[in-house]
């Protein structure tokens, strides 16, 4: 995918989620595709949560501790990423959805491939004003939100964006609390779960 098909895809997500969505299934729509897609976004949003954690520390001069290996990295948000589109396929069946967990795979590849890029950006706000880069974390947080509830309406048919989002709020607070549970009994830190 070319930066420029990239940027007017990104534009389309938030201008016409449902013609977007309709791009994404059809771009990823061979399984060989999106397992590709789904190794390259974890890859490099792996890596670009090594490089925000190592900028984080040097701007607030905070230590965060020893450094969290990048394919640990990997793993947790690709499992993540996996649960995510269960999830989003799932949960939208129960209230009457249509969608399936072909399409809601391809679409949380998208969003993470919207959030990689996010990243990029806030890597280079950081060098450059440190404390607008580290409050684009929680701007970032809300936009990674406000993607998953505009990707489950499509996704599903769903015309109400606000019940929609309420829904997609519960589940998600519900499953941080039942993963930060599980990563806190297997010794590993819900920290990772904020690096997606």
């Amino acid at each position: 995918m070319s930066l420029s098909l990239y940027l007017a895809l990104v534009r389309l997500s938030f201008s016409d989620p449902v013609a977007a969505a309709a791009q994404v299934t059809r771009l990823l729509g061979r399984p060989a595709a999106r397992w590709l897609a789904f190794g390259a976004v974890i890859a490099v949003g792996a890596a670009l949560g090594l490089l925000s954690e190592i900028l984080f520390s040097l701007v607030t001069g905070m230590d965060l501790g020893p450094i969290v290996s990048p394919f640990l990295m990997a793993a947790i948000q690709g499992g993540l990423l996996l649960y995510s589109a269960a999830a989003m396929a799932f949960f939208g069946r129960q209230f009457g959805g249509r969608g399936g967990f072909d399409a809601a795979f391809a679409l949380m590849i998208w969003i993470q491939a919207i959030m990689v890029g996010a990243q990029v950006v806030q890597a280079l706000v950081m060098l450059l004003f440190p404390i607008v880069g580290v409050l684009m974390t929680l701007m970032l947080f809300g936009v990674l939100l406000w993607l998953i509830t505009l990707f489950t309406a499509a996704l599903h048919g769903f015309e109400n964006l606000l019940l929609t989002g309420a829904a997609v709020l519960v589940v998600f607070f519900g499953s941080a609390m039942l993963i930060g549970s599980v990563l806190l009994a297997t010794g590993l830190s819900p920290i990772l779960l904020t690096e997606s």
